[in-house]
């Protein structure tokens, strides 16, 4: 029986094709998070006939063109497509793939950054342009997708499960953004957009912009009888970011636990009270350029060539004005004590609420963080047929990013111990202070009034990341058997180079860092911190005083030099892959593959030790690994709109880069017995391992009414935790004069450990309003919920039962969308929810920190209006879009400090909603 002729009727065979193409087709007028139409083209059956009747346009043209990959792929796979040219359906590919099931979106400075796949880590998930993967531009190998501009985005693709071909693949899923290519367009496009930017929270400091604006334009053309096509696009963003913050430190009942001495004249025994504050706004201009270029060049049906450039330059201008205190026990200038002290019963414990604080020394930061990142992929891919059964494919790419920051803070505040008015509550809002005048430019001075030792900071660090990889793939075509359509082997080579390098200097005043007033002159007007009953700060440019008033020098700890580091990883993937596709029986077909990867790894770090304060040595360590990951992918079609996917396999994903670093602290002990102690990195890591296990149920029925049910479980072998090892060899390190009683000591660092499980559900289903009645026609709703859990303690398994959740974990997502599109106009609302969940973020002086986030709600609203092609105004679309339309605020919380197992609130940040209003112009 021949691939071509596997049912035995052929018009019987066509009719049941054209059934399950049009079912899918009214399943894409309601679900638009399904794969992109470039790729159905090339992915399907070529007996496929098109539909004269499915003639759509914006969501529902975007959605109809990409059913078919859905439906014809035999991974299990979520994805956007662009509704035209530069039109994904958000203004950030982030929020575009959030929406997606089993997907959740980190928002970091406002604006969703990272991406949680199926409540894993983004440093679990692999990240690819063009199916090539990509570099990072933050410490580790999450991908930050503000980096990639929407408008040059035309498509994107997550894999839940993988298949033997899929290089760079994760333990997660893999995300696949793809641009263009121009020769799967009939014509010449060019199309122009622009788009006014306002956000809500008026400028909140003087040297703060609440407005901004976005453009961009593309060109696709092709030449030479359609054998030659070229795209170019650029898109620039200069957008405005801002923030109102306010942060409690930590909270504890300072008599529960022996803590020394910490009387505190006035403060209730046995209450737990508030330690320290802060409260901030910030603003940030953010300015994007981004380019892309595509030459596509193919002369017959034996040769097809692509090169393809995408370049993107992101600088962030961040300044900040805030005010904060410790006002614990040891706090600076002889201890804070409290008068006319209240508390209030939470959950049982008394905790303070209102009162006075004295004695405190509140501290104005005025601080500038400027950040440039600089992001170049290319690639050339090539493909030769011959022979009709064979096919060599070839790809050639480089992708390098660098990042250049620089954070500078500076300290001020008045002169001795201060009384502070304070009304809070363990609930989260913004909570009030009242303090005396800190914009007094007569009473406020440069100085440190919470003695950190110095009267500045500035730390300015570079890191790049380069990944060249090559890959040759034959394809092999099977004609004579009954299930094997084709199979392919090929092998890719990919290096690696990441390294950093950061200088820490501290600012102080001359004189004995003797206070000093602020020229009238080089002052802005007064930020104010009302929203937490704060008043007006002193605010200034940082960067114009610190050559002015301050002496600069280099002063780095051990943790400021063990950021120094190189990691260099080569991986060698060979491969093979059949695929398959047999009818069982006149409406049952199976299709699917099955492969196996072999991955060599090969990684070594370069680092320096570090031990009070200086470079006692550096080393070079590393590892080689190998692995070998079998894969399944099968689906089986019953016919009537009844699907079932199964996917089986083994995958891995390396560690974070940052945990590979050869960095250490170690010393001997400066008094008896003189034993060896440190910390650091780890070169000789080995990745994270897992068998997953996919199932999908899908159901298509009626017009444009789709319901699936997809379970999965992850068995992780090996999880990474920071483990202590007692008997750690420090005969390579250098005892910087001190003579050890032995070469062996503990050792903190992250290591291999045991694993767990991961397991999920994920029920998605959209719905057009004609269902029910003809006058709906043009409404439609999109929903996903998932609901994910693990056996894994991310604080490893030495350390005891934990209710701890590892990082990215949300047990509930969900996705809600309404839409109307008719008659030119459209409208859409979405909302995103995830539960509570530990992120992870940038810390205190670049440090990586989890912090327990609460749950969040996010709303987003687009209406649009395209004119008609009878209309003078035809190829012209006016939108209005609004991001964050509630104003959903940040929320993370805390442990209290004395063993009680309260949470207390710790952030609360707002950043206002961001109004949008533009137009699209294509010719």
């Amino acid at each position: 029986m021949k691939h071509s002729n596997r049912i035995k009727d052929p018009s019987s065979r066509r009719a049941l094709r054209k059934q399950h193409l049009a079912v899918a087709c009214c399943v894409a007028l309601a679900f638009p998070v399904i794969a992109s139409a470039q790729q159905a083209a090339s992915s399907a059956d070529p007996s496929v006939e098109t539909l004269d009747a499915v003639k759509v346009t914006g969501i529902r043209a975007a959605i109809a063109s990409a059913v078919e990959t859905k439906n014809e792929s035999t991974s299990i796979v979520e994805a956007i497509s662009a509704e035209d040219i530069g039109k994904l359906p958000d203004v950030s590919i982030a929020d575009s793939i959030s929406r997606l099931p089993g997907l959740a979106t980190q928002r970091v400075d406002g604006r969703s950054q990272v991406i949680n796949i199926r409540g894993m880590s983004e440093q679990l998930a692999g990240t690819l342009l063009n199916g090539r993967e990509q570099v990072s531009t933050g410490d580790s190998r999450g991908v930050e997708f503000d980096q990639y501009p929407a408008e040059l985005i035309n498509a994107v693709t997550v894999y839940k499960t993988p298949d033997a071909t899929l290089i760079g693949q994760g333990l997660s899923g893999t995300v696949d953004l793809q641009t263009i290519r121009p020769l799967s367009l009939d014509g010449r496009r060019i199309v122009f957009s622009g788009q006014y930017e306002d956000n809500s929270f008026d400028a909140l400091g003087a040297d703060g912009d609440d407005k901004g604006y976005r453009a961009s334009a593309s060109y696709v053309d092709q030449f030479a009888d359609n054998t030659v096509g070229i795209a170019l696009g650029v898109a620039r963003i200069d957008s405005p970011f801002q923030e109102k913050h306010y942060k409690a430190w930590w909270w504890a009942d300072m008599d529960a636990v022996d803590w020394g001495d910490p009387a505190q004249p006035g403060r209730p025994a046995n209450a737990i009270a508030l330690q320290g504050s802060e409260g901030w706004v910030k603003s940030r201009d953010l300015q994007r350029d981004g380019v892309l270029g595509v030459v596509e060049f193919k002369p017959n049906d034996s040769f097809h060539s692509v090169l393809d450039l995408y370049y993107s330059k992101f600088d962030q201008d961040e300044v900040m004005h805030g005010a904060m205190w410790s006002n614990d026990p040891w706090a600076p200038g002889g201890g804070v004590s409290y008068s006319d002290a209240q508390t209030t019963d939470y959950h049982g414990y008394p905790v303070v609420t209102s009162g006075t604080l004295n004695g405190v020394r509140p501290v104005i930061r005025n601080d500038s963080n400027q950040r440039e990142d600089k992001l170049v992929s290319t690639g050339w891919a090539n493909s030769f047929k011959w022979g009709d059964v064979y096919t060599l494919k070839t790809d050639l790419s480089y992708s390098r990013a660098e990042r250049e920051q620089s954070a500078l803070e500076l300290y001020a505040g008045r002169l001795g111990g201060q009384s502070i008015g304070f009304n809070i509550s363990p609930t989260f809002r913004f909570n009030q202070y009242s303090l005396p005048d800190m914009a007094d430019p007569g009473a406020v001075y440069l100085w440190d009034p919470q003695n950190w030792g110095h009267d500045g900071r500035l730390e300015d660090s570079f890191q790049k990341d380069v990944i060249k990889a090559g890959r040759v793939e034959l394809n092999r075509l099977v004609e004579s058997s009954d299930f094997l359509r084709s199979f392919d082997v090929g092998f890719n080579y990919n290096r690696r180079t990441k390294e950093k390098v950061a200088t820490v200097y501290f600012a102080d005043l001359p004189n004995g860092r003797a206070p000093v007033l602020v020229d009238s002159s080089l002052l802005y007007s007064p930020t104010s911190l009302g929203f937490v009953g704060m008043g007006d700060i002193l605010s200034f440019n940082p960067r114009g005083l610190v050559n002015r008033y301050y002496d600069v020098y280099v002063s780095e700890s051990n943790d400021d030099l063990r950021k120094d580091f190189i990691v260099e990883e080569t991986v060698k993937t060979f491969y093979a892959k059949a695929n398959l596709d047999m009818d069982i029986t006149d409406t049952v077909r199976l299709r699917g593959n099955a492969g196996v990867q072999y991955i060599r790894t090969e990684q070594q770090s370069t680092g320096f030790n570090a031990n009070n304060s200086s470079v006692t040595g550096s080393q070079t360590l590393g590892a080689s690994y190998g692995d070998i990951l079998p894969s399944l992918n099968l689906v089986a079609d019953f016919g009537d709109g009844w699907m079932l996917r199964f996917g089986a396999a083994k995958v891995l994903a390396r560690p974070p880069i940052n945990y590979l670093s050869a960095d250490s602290s170690a010393s001997v002990s400066t008094t008896a017995p003189f034993v060896w102690s440190g910390s650091g990195g780890n070169p000789t890591l080995e990745p994270y391992r897992a068998n997953n296990y996919d199932l999908s149920f899908e159901k298509y029925f009626g017009e444009g009414n789709y319901v699936g049910l997809a379970a999965f479980y992850k068995n992780l072998e090996t999880y990474i935790y920071r483990q202590n090892f007692p008997e750690w060899d420090f005969s390579a390190y250098d005892p910087d004069g001190q003579t050890p009683i032995s070469n062996f000591g503990n050792y903190s660092t992250w290591a291999n450990g045991s694993g767990g499980y991961m397991r999920g559900l994920e029920l998605s289903g959209a719905i057009t309003g004609d269902t029910f009645h003809d006058a709906l026609d043009g409404f439609g709703a999109l929903l996903n919920v998932s609901y994910t859990e693990s056996s894994i303690d991310p604080d490893g398994p030495e350390n005891g039962a934990s209710t701890d959740t590892i990082p990215g974990l949300s047990k509930i997502v969900a996705n809600a969308t309404v839409y109307y599109e008719k008659h030119g106009f459209s409208a859409r609302v979405s909302q995103r929810y995830r539960d509570a969940y530990r992120g992870e973020y940038s810390s205190l002086f670049g440090q990586r920190q989890i912090r327990y986030t609460k749950s969040e709600r996010t709303m987003d609203l687009q209406l649009g209006y395209d004119f008609p092609e009878a209309s003078m105004f035809k190829g012209l679309s006016v939108l209005l879009q609004v991001n964050n339309l509630t104003n959903e605020p940040f929320r993370t919380e805390v442990s209290e400090s004395t063993g009680t197992g309260l949470l207390f609130p710790e952030e609360y940040t707002e950043y206002g909603r961001q109004y949008m209003l533009g137009f699209r112009y294509k010719l």
